[in-house]
């Protein structure tokens, strides 16, 4: 299907996935050059063609719209909008479990759009398919549904489903066979999607005991907790009997018990980060604590300081030169990178666009040490080996007028509390911190996130907080 034209007008580029109900498929339009969704799909499948009914109901934003609809070869072609997003599966691959206070945004979104399927006339539309794979995550912070395959419209008058559709875990007992699906299999759905979220554990793997000692263990506030347990009840009548009814409790307490995390200030919070030597990881550091940030969900950009720096032959590296030379940036994942900026450009950098900024400096010197006491933090990553102290020493002797500035950190990287205990022996009258390493800054692993969230709560004494951010 790859490089072929669709009714002349839509170009296939690659393919996206496959389900139950037909493949999917990326495609630009051959004049306009705007991407868009192609799912084909047998013109007699009785459950694919209920899809598209489905699809042409609906008017949220959600869900993506059906713009066009071809027919050929046997083939029901729909096209509809392409999101440029991860899945949330692919989010928890990568990360592991999910920070809360996302997750919370997340599934606020996710009963919106439940809600207005729920309340649809004269007969609700109920998912019966919702897991993370089915829920895409933009930039901006927005989740939207898609694959409609498994939805039907609820008959009041029908005992049992005609056909049992869902994903083993996710799926109610009663999509198994005991009883009709409702409103209450989504919210069913609803709890077991938030529950892999939160714990990053698939919910296959768990029976109901072992769905509450994991909440338990990963540090799910209580509230949230009770919620999806409610959630996930075997028996219906034991469930929510509404998608308001769990808006309504989840609202209540806005979000309590859990670790926000706020930029401090209107303008971006600046993170300059500089190196005793060459080669220690300012770069890879800036990258990795740049890219937590923004998974967390803040605005975050890297400028690097130095003229033809590593950031530079990232860029050529990945054949990102077209986007900077056109933006004059690119983007990693979401992360916005700025190389070879120089004092004029980061002075002149416009800050209100972002949360956070990390400042690559590089190798600190004389002129690094005028420049960053402008930055709200400072960090300066030095060696941690035995033979690296008396360099440090010398640094920190030189270096002491700064160093002793409030939010200034002198940080080793991949040192354990034992080596780092160490270290402060021989120099108490400074801040002493360590900062993860993780060999791909794309790819946070739970254990690392759990660091650099750590580091995060040093550095801006992170408590918990009422409120959402």
């Amino acid at each position: 299907m790859t490089g072929k034209v669709v009714s002349g007008k839509y170009q296939v580029v690659e393919k996206l996935g496959s389900g139950g109900s037909g493949e999917v498929y990326k495609a630009y339009h051959v004049d306009l050059k705007t991407p868009w969704a192609l799912k084909i799909i047998p013109s007699d499948d009785e459950l694919a063609e209920n899809e598209l009914t489905v699809l042409k109901k609906l008017n949220h934003p959600a869900f993506p719209r059906v713009v066009d609809v071809v027919r050929e070869n046997g083939k029901t072609i729909v096209v509809f909008d392409f999101y440029e997003g991860p899945n949330l599966q692919q989010l928890i691959e990568l990360y592991g479990r999910i920070d809360e206070s996302r997750v919370y945004d997340w599934a606020m979104q996710i009963l919106d759009a439940l809600s207005y399927l729920h309340g649809i006339k004269p007969e609700p539309i109920i998912y019966r398919d919702l897991k993370p794979s089915n829920l895409i995550a933009l930039d901006d912070g927005t989740v939207k549904l898609v694959d409609f395959g498994a939805a039907r419209q609820f008959k009041p008058s029908s005992r049992d489903d005609t056909v049992y559709l869902g994903t083993p875990g996710y799926a109610a007992p009663e999509q198994y066979g005991l009883g009709q699906t409702d409103v209450r299999t989504d919210i069913y759905n609803f709890g077991m999607t938030v529950f892999h979220l939160l714990t990053g554990h698939h919910p296959l793997e768990c029976n109901e005991f072992r769905v509450q000692e994991l909440l338990k263990e990963t540090g799910v506030s209580s509230k949230f907790s009770a919620v999806i347990m409610k959630c996930t009840a075997k028996d219906p009548d034991e469930r929510f009997m509404s998608v308001a009814e769990i808006q309504n409790v989840l609202s209540s307490y806005t979000n309590k018990n859990q670790t926000v995390y706020r930029a401090a200030g209107k303008n971006a919070v600046e993170i300059s980060v500089s190196g005793i030597q060459r080669g220690i990881g300012v770069t890879h550091f800036c990258m990795l604590f740049g890219m937590w940030l923004k998974n967390k969900g803040f605005k975050t950009a890297v400028l690097e300081y130095c003229e033809y720096g590593d950031t530079l032959d990232l860029c050529k590296l990945l054949g990102k030169e077209p986007q900077l030379s056109k933006k004059g940036f690119y983007e990693i994942k979401g992360l916005k990178i700025y190389p070879s900026m120089g004092t004029e450009k980061i002075d002149s950098f416009i800050r209100a666009d972002y949360d956070y900024i990390l400042v690559d400096y590089g190798v600190h010197d004389e002129y690094i040490s005028r420049l960053m006491p402008r930055s709200d933090v400072r960090l300066i990553l030095a060696p941690g080996a035995d033979w690296k102290i008396n360099t440090v020493g010398l640094f920190i002797k030189k270096y002491e007028r700064i160093l002793k500035q409030p939010n200034t950190y002198v940080s080793f990287p991949m040192q354990d509390k034992k080596s780092v205990n160490i270290i402060r022996s021989y120099f108490r009258n400074i801040n002493i911190i360590t900062v993860p390493f993780a060999a791909n800054p794309w790819r946070i692993d739970s254990a690392t996130g759990r660091e650099i969230e750590s580091l995060y709560q040093k550095i801006f004494q992170v408590k918990r907080l009422l409120g959402r951010r």
